[in-house]
């Protein structure tokens, strides 16, 4: 079948035998155009070979849902949030082994599709293509043999006169940028960093929050870690560091056993086994997992399937409040998590905002009927403290009560 540019899939790997039954194979869908998702879904419906069971916007997203359903397929939008999907391939392969990838993307330069195969994907389609060259590539992927798009078995950019200069140029830019932050897995570009997390009435440590310093910089750790994910190295970049604050924890822990170390994950990292094996090497009831970014969740479904792997170990969770106050945490409920973090957003007018007060103390007592933590973030001045400790929050953690920094050996 042609596209409707000229172009023609080209299917690689030698022919595919002809079926012994009518097998349907499985299709996870993830593209963060929602009229691009609509259409290959229906496009699926419609093929009675294929058989589409989820269809979501991002990466993490997409592992999540390969750790549920175990696709025959997994057609990635290259592009999408959450790290593209070249963290997804990684992902998937990881929670889900026998599913096959096809990675299906507008951008055609090499530097693009040599990372996505060389992370796994069995295949590679050009938007643009017909219906029935995605159905072909998508068939024949899943029975074994790979599908490129003409031209990119080269892995060719097209010379297409100013058009072609600047797909080289950012497909160069591209490369550099990958290239500088993969420098940051190297050893010693990353320094573990621990924030404590207190007892509000008395003082004492409760934990530590494991946080990262890159070295000084025009980019902050937050920024950092985000163009991580935009290139597809944010899952492994956090795994990195979570390795290396479980290391330096350590001697912390046997000096003081009864404190705990909260490492932040996304949602991408969380369905990766590696993470509960290096957390593993603490105690259990030292360990506590922050989830991050919740918004990249598409259920609180999904988010209760992550959160039960953590609690499968034995280990405790950490949420965000999501900013939705009362009725969040509401829904936090079936989630499970023992500790439930106020973002700095809600602390830091507390002490002259009554409306503010009003909200902490309905989250403080809701929160003690269930048996949940709340830690109040971004404490910076005693006004603040002051008024958390009249309300009854439990911990928290700030400047006013200590900074990141490296533990002492």
């Amino acid at each position: 079948m042609n596209h409707p540019d000229g172009r023609h899939a080209a299917l690689l790997g030698g022919p595919v035998t002809s079926r012994t039954g009518p097998r349907v194979y499985t299709v996870l869908v993830a593209d963060d155009a929602p009229a691009t998702r609509r259409a290959l879904v229906e496009l699926l419906d419609d093929t009675p070979l294929l058989t589409c069971v989820g269809a979501v916007g991002d990466a993490g997203a997409a592992v999540a849902e390969a750790a549920r359903y175990r696709p025959d397929l997994a057609l990635l939008d290259v592009m999408m949030p959450g790290g593209g999907g070249l963290a997804a391939s990684v992902g998937i392969k990881e929670v889900s082994p026998h599913t096959r990838v096809v990675a299906y993307s507008a951008a055609g330069d090499r530097a693009t599709v040599v990372r996505m195969l060389r992370s796994g994907a069995s295949g590679y389609l050009l938007k643009g293509a017909s219906a029935q060259d995605v159905i072909d590539g998508l068939v024949h992927c899943a029975e074994g043999a790979t599908a490129l798009s003409e031209g990119l078995s080269e892995h060719l950019v097209a010379e297409m006169g100013e058009l072609g200069q600047a797909e080289r140029a950012s497909g160069a830019a591209a490369r550099a940028r990958y290239e500088g932050l993969a420098g940051l897995l190297l050893p010693g570009a990353a320094t573990p960093v621990y924030q404590p997390v207190v007892y509000l009435h008395g003082g004492d440590v409760a934990g530590y929050e494991a946080l990262t310093d890159f070295g000084e910089g025009p980019s902050s750790t937050e920024d950092i870690f985000r163009e991580a994910h935009e290139v597809g190295l944010g899952v492994e970049l956090e795994l990195h560091t979570a390795r290396l604050a479980v290391a330096g924890f350590r001697v912390e822990m046997e000096r003081s056993p009864g404190l705990y170390l909260a490492v932040n994950a996304s949602p991408g990292l969380l369905y990766r086994p590696a993470l509960l094996e290096v957390l593993s090497e603490l105690p259990a009831e030292q360990v506590v997992v922050e989830v991050t970014e919740q918004r990249q969740f598409d259920s609180y479904d999904q988010l209760r399937d992550a959160v039960q792997l953590v609690h499968e170990r034995g280990m405790r969770v950490a949420v965000d409040d999501t900013g939705s106050g009362f009725a969040g945490l509401q829904r936090l409920v079936d989630v499970g998590p023992e500790i439930v973090k106020l973002d700095k957003a809600i602390t830091n007018e507390i002490d002259s905002d009554a409306p503010r007060r009003a909200l902490v103390a309905a989250i403080r007592h809701f929160a003690d009927d269930m048996g949940i933590t709340i830690v109040a973030e971004g404490i910076e001045r005693p006004e603040q403290l002051r008024v958390l400790r009249e309300i009854g929050v439990d911990c928290g953690q700030g400047y006013l009560l200590g900074r990141a920094r490296p533990l002492p050996h």
